[in-house]
């Protein structure tokens, strides 16, 4: 990827950014930031780089060189961020897509917290109310349920909600 590439910002919501990439890869790295993934796409008949957030680097790196997609930024009425990908030609680079359109959810930093305070109000009131001090195994099954519970509200793939 050229050095002196523009880079397209997807920082609009609900608006369509119209690409086709132009590697097979990304390149990757770690800045002080942490990990970033830069793609080289056209946009509008030019040659522009997209850094990927982990969401969405998840979802494009799953189509090859040539792809034309659609990238959408949307934004719920609770606040929580989404990235949707939408193939215009299916080349994907394997083909376990359940359907033309992809919503990839990520979470920003506020929500993740709203979400471990959430959590870990339900799981001390899912204990019970007690009027001795928690001992080591009480935190620990609180610890349990709330990790638990953070699993749901995140949104990780694994359904195995058992102990």
């Amino acid at each position: 990827m050229n050095e002196r590439m523009k880079t397209l910002q997807l920082k609009d919501f609900n608006q369509d950014y119209p690409i086709t990439l132009i590697y097979d890869k990304c390149k990757s790295g770690e800045s002080q930031y942490g990990p970033w993934h830069l793609y080289g796409v056209e946009h509008r008949g030019e040659q522009q780089g997209i850094f990927a957030e982990d969401a969405l680097h998840k979802e494009l790196k799953k189509y090859a060189k040539g792809a034309k997609l659609v990238i959408r930024r949307n934004q719920d009425d609770e606040g929580r961020l989404e990235w949707q990908v939408v193939p215009q030609n299916g080349s994907k680079k394997n083909n376990t897509s359940r359907s033309n359109q992809t919503v990839v959810s990520y979470l920003d930093d506020r929500t993740r917290d709203i979400h471990r305070q959430v959590a870990l109000k339900i799981a001390v009131i899912s204990l019970g109310q007690n009027i001795k001090p928690w001992s080591n195994d009480d935190l620990n099954e609180i610890r349990l349920r709330m990790d638990k519970l953070l699993t749901i509200l995140d949104g990780d793939d694994s359904n195995d909600l058992s102990y």
